[in-house]
């Protein structure tokens, strides 16, 4: 799934649709809000794409914002400490195997989860018997923000769209 942004009256094929999977749509409209509260409080709706967005004089006004963040080095300094503070999460328990590192419900018995031995040079478990596909039978797994992911060159391209989409509805 991802979130499909349509310019309203683009003057540009850039400004004509702009789009991100939600794992990339989701931060890069957070980085919006937060370093341009008051241009996107407009836009109600940031995370839903049930047509809210922004109209022509807002975009070209967030696309000079953004542009300006991206040259004074403010976009750089918001994805590195958003990185930073992700990187500091700790993982999370396993919902499939609770945190054995062994998925033993139906579906992991069906596909001979407890009995797979774990042949993997460096793994914790090497060696060892059970298996879980949704931690690589290690217990735990990454939190689930880790998912989530903006740089620079998403920004550097949604100024380009918002620069030329006259306005634009997030569907």
């Amino acid at each position: 799934m991802g979130m499909d942004v349509y310019g309203r009256k683009p003057t540009s094929e850039e400004g004509n649709y702009f789009r991100r999977s939600v794992w990339g749509w989701r931060p890069l409209a957070d980085l919006c809000v937060t370093l341009a509260p008051e241009i996107c409080s407009a836009c109600e709706h940031w995370q839903s794409n049930d047509g809210d967005g922004l109209d022509d004089k807002a975009s070209k006004r967030l696309a000079d914002l953004l542009a300006q963040s991206l040259s004074n080095g403010a976009i750089k300094a918001f994805v590195e400490l958003r990185n930073a503070t992700i990187a500091q999460l700790p993982n999370q328990i396993c919902n499939l195997c609770e945190g054995t590192g062994i998925r033993t419900d139906e579906m992991g018995a069906q596909c001979g989860h407890p009995e797979r031995v774990i042949d993997e040079p460096g793994h914790p478990r090497h060696g060892e018997k059970g298996w879980c596909n949704g931690c690589d039978g290690r217990g735990s797994k990454p939190h689930w923000e880790t998912n989530y992911d903006v740089d620079e060159d998403d920004v550097r391209e949604f100024v380009a769209f918002l620069k030329d989409c006259g306005g634009f509805e997030i569907c």
